[in-house]
């Protein structure tokens, strides 16, 4: 599993001639750096002196935002192996018999099961990466202040990560014979693009306003 690489083999898979991991996973990658930024800054934030100055519901709110954080590094980590073996069942797929109208009509179902699943790969961690900016808003705005700057990092990863994704469910919806399913997954991706786009340059603005002198 990709996951059990050290980063400098998974970078060397992701620079060598295979195709795998290839953009998805990277973008699963990306993700997963942007929530672990946003989850370090809680961990410097809870328990330090000024954190004790907030009142009950804030302390509430960041304890909870540090939860978000945490179960969603697990799922960011888990699609960075997810993407690659739903390409590779493409791959798999691709190379089946098609010699005979039964082989042909089994590769057909094959393909289209593998590219609806390399399609819905992607558009999962879209999804997942949009729950991320809750808690990274917060954190910017009740942090340590000498680390807040982190969070603006993770929310540009996080949204490079959506940019990512979406470009890989979309590459896959022309080979998918279903259109409305295409055509819903396509309009929900642009929803995700233009949403978050706006929040991720709120969380950065918000950093830049408290870090400038």
């Amino acid at each position: 599993m990709l996951i059990n690489d050290s980063l400098k083999e998974y970078i060397e898979k992701v620079a060598s001639a295979s195709p795998t991991p290839g953009g998805g996973s990277v973008s699963a990658a990306a993700a997963s750096l942007g929530v672990a930024l946003s989850t370090m800054v809680y961990n410097l934030t809870i328990g330090r002196k000024f954190y004790e100055e907030y009142t009950d519901d804030i302390k509430e709110e960041i304890q909870q935002g540090l939860s978000i954080c945490n179960r969603l590094l697990t799922e960011y980590v888990k699609l960075i192996d997810e993407d690659t073996v739903a390409y590779d069942e493409v791959m798999k797929a691709l190379k089946m018999p098609k010699d005979t109208e039964e082989n042909r009509k089994i590769r057909n179902e094959a393909l289209q099961k593998a590219y609806i699943n390399a399609m819905n790969v992607p558009l999962k961690l879209a999804r997942l990466c949009g729950e991320a900016f809750t808690p990274t808003m917060l954190i910017a705005e009740y942090g340590n202040p000498n680390a807040i700057s982190d969070a603006a990092v993770g929310a540009i990863l996080l949204y490079a990560a959506i940019e990512g994704a979406v470009l890989n469910v979309k590459v896959n919806l022309p080979y998918i014979k279903d259109k409305e399913l295409a055509e819903k997954a396509r309009i929900e991706c642009d929803e995700i693009l233009n949403k978050y786009k706006e929040v991720r340059d709120e969380v950065v603005n918000k950093v830049l306003n408290k870090i400038s002198v």
